[in-house]
């Protein structure tokens, strides 16, 4: 059961879609046992993460180039034997070639059993976006942009370490990860100020807010969203949270309808290399589809400023690691808004404190 169910939702993958979603809907079955779900989240959520380590096996193995539905096959087969220990080789071949067409049972078969007879180390002088799955361009990029600050050897650890679950923390009824939660801290919203939260969905900084604030002042969490923010509102309710208020908002687009706030949150949307190893579908994405990202982010923080009371504090946020979406917009920013200064600014990244790799930077108007 457990390997048809992965090779269902990685050819869903294949036409889009989010891992996490994905995976939810399909072991919510209560027939499942835990092993089942287990077994099935880590085969799935593997294969993902390792996609070009695994195609370079197959590109040493294979006497052809694989159909697709085929190559998910054979990359779900060589991750079990090259990285769950436990597998059984034998029953692991079997049980994969039964699950392939017809036609190609005989190719599968053949693939993983060449790598059972296999004698070298298929990895050896692979590069590192094969060692370490990920695309030359991402490593290239943080080599350059982080390599200095935090050393190489702490950056190949992000990349080795991703498949570990992100450490999130339960704080009265519900997940927030370290990392968010210690922006929440940096922006330090006091009882009786009043918040917006403007991109809150799905509203766990607002939660926190709600609470560092001791339920008392006003958070009003905005999102483009109405879906996203009934949501937040339900939540907000089930927490106990009579502060927060949801209000349908463009970012990007000034309303005068809200008010002066004593802090701003723009906790903009981002690339989310942050939190590849929650999503490793996102270091596939092509480089260009990040591109417009910091334009918009701009726009939302050079927005949300307007609503900032005299005295009052500006946080930018996002859940990525770059400098071109975090640092420089934050430049770009202060560059025109002179009536604004920095505070700090941190970049956080997962080998810190087992949370997400983050960026924050807290502005005031002076």
């Amino acid at each position: 059961m457990g390997r048809k169910v992965v090779y269902q939702l990685l050819q869903r993958m294949d036409k889009g879609g989010y891992s996490s979603i994905l995976l939810d809907n399909a072991i919510t079955d209560k027939t499942a046992s835990d092993g089942d779900k287990a077994f099935i989240t880590t085969l799935f959520y593997g294969v993902l993460e390792r996609r070009l380590t695994l195609d370079h096996v197959i590109g040493k193995l294979a006497s052809s180039n694989p159909a697709p539905g085929v190559r998910t096959l054979l990359q779900m087969g060589l991750y079990e034997l090259m990285y769950l220990g436990g597998a059984k080789p034998h029953a692991t071949v079997s049980q994969t070639v039964e699950l392939a067409p017809q036609r190609a049972k005989g190719f599968v078969n053949a693939v993983l059993r060449n790598f059972l007879r296999a004698k070298e180390d298929l990895l050896d002088g692979a590069p590192l976006s094969v060692q370490y799955s990920c695309p030359e361009w991402l490593i290239q990029k943080w080599r350059t942009e982080y390599g200095e600050e935090y050393g190489e050897q702490s950056l190949m650890q992000i990349l080795s370490t991703s498949l570990l679950p992100a450490l999130a923390f339960q704080r009265g009824g519900y997940l927030q990860d370290e990392s968010s939660y210690q922006a929440c801290l940096l922006l330090a919203p006091q009882s009786g100020e009043t918040v917006l939260d403007l991109c809150a969905a799905p509203g766990g900084k607002s939660f926190t807010m709600a609470k560092l604030m001791n339920n008392t002042g006003r958070i009003i969490a905005c999102d483009i969203n109405r879906k996203k923010l009934d949501f937040v509102a339900k939540r907000a309710k089930q927490l106990e949270l009579s502060i927060i208020e949801t209000t349908e908002n463009d970012a990007k687009v000034y309303n005068p309808q809200l008010p002066q706030a004593d802090r701003v949150l723009c906790d903009v949307p981002c690339s989310g290399l942050g939190v590849i190893r929650r999503k490793p579908e996102i270091k596939y994405k092509p480089q260009s589809e990040f591109a417009g990202l910091p334009q918009i982010q701009l726009e939302i923080l050079s927005t949300g400023s307007r609503y900032v009371k005299a005295g009052g504090a500006l946080m930018y946020s996002t859940c990525t690691l770059s400098r071109a979406e975090n640092d420089e917009v934050i430049e770009r920013f202060l560059s025109t808004a002179k009536d604004f200064e920095l505070i700090q600014k941190r970049t956080t990244i997962p080998t810190e404190n087992g949370g997400d790799g983050f960026f924050a930077g807290l502005m005031r108007r002076v």
